[in-house]
């Protein structure tokens, strides 16, 4: 078996939606495509009954065998220097992406895997044990965090320095599956737009990209009227230690979403804190 099939060997769509019912009406209604998608998304937040004793277990295992990046990468990326945060959070957040992409894409293995904004490998760390015979890649701005993660992620997939504006290093329509972490919620408009130009361009057609902002719900009550209005905003403090200055923090409504990104992708679903129970899962498919 698979690390993914080992995970979610003792799952049973039938019990969990029978343990859940507001979760079974919620896949009836067409919120969730299945219980197993409510499970990896918001399920293991929520500790709700009927969760794989595997994924508990999973949670519960401190380390994994993963090799720790330094306390400065990790509070570059997470916020804080807690190695067990770093990890919990990894984990959380391939669950999610696991989710959509198994409901998602096409074929089990042999995809081209794109992670966009890496920094030390946090979340690739973990998914690429999940989603197994694929091949990743990963990019950052980060030349310390790519530095680290070529180094001590090397069986992981191959990582390259990406400058702060297209292009990337790679063919058109190169990958099957695109993510992207927090990025999109930390450029202002006009390199959002390049980047999504860009990403189109290596994703193949029919290819799926899970992209997450920052939604009106998370928005300082300040602001929530120019967003209503504008639809995104792009807010300027101190910034991050280590990284360019104009990465901050941005906000978009989901109407917004709908009409520019929708110019270069079909919008296939946004999911209100899909990611971390926090930032919104923007998930797009380039055209066929």
């Amino acid at each position: 078996m698979t690390d993914s099939q080992l995970l979610l060997k003792d799952f049973n769509e039938s019990t969990y939606l029978k343990l859940n019912p507001d979760v079974s009406a919620a896949v009836e209604n067409r919120s969730f495509a299945s219980g197993l998608e409510h499970c990896l998304t918001y399920g293991i937040y929520e500790d709700r009954p009927g969760l794989p004793p595997a994924i508990k277990e999973h949670m519960n295992n401190p380390g994994d065998e993963l090799k720790p990046p330094p306390g400065n990468l990790r509070l570059r990326v997470h916020g804080d220097e807690s190695l067990q945060d770093f990890i919990n959070v990894g984990k959380l957040l391939s669950y999610n992406l696991f989710s959509s992409f198994v409901s998602l894409t096409d074929k089990e293995s042999g995809n081209r895997v794109f992670d966009f904004g890496c920094g030390c490998g946090r979340v690739i760390s973990f998914l690429a044990r999940l989603l197994g015979n694929n091949h990743f890649h990963a990019s950052d701005i980060d030349h310390e965090a790519i530095a680290w993660c070529r180094e001590n992620l090397a069986d992981v997939g191959e990582f390259s320095v990406n400058s702060a504006l297209p292009p990337l290093p790679f063919e058109n329509d190169y990958f099957d599956f695109v993510y992207s972490i927090s990025v999109f919620t930390h450029l202002p408009e006009d390199m959002q737009t390049l980047w999504l130009a860009e990403l189109q361009r290596v994703t193949r057609k029919g290819g799926y990209l899970l992209l997450t902002i920052h939604g009106e719900d998370l928005a300082p009550q300040a602001i929530q009227q120019t967003l209503g209005d504008q639809g995104f905003f792009y807010s300027v403090s101190s910034g991050t230690d280590g990284l360019p200055g104009f990465y901050q923090t941005t906000f978009h409504t989901e109407q917004y979403v709908r009409r520019h990104w929708g110019s270069y992708f079909e919008i296939v679903r946004i999911v209100k804190r899909g990611i971390l129970n926090h930032q919104d899962l923007v998930i797009c498919r380039k055209p066929a």
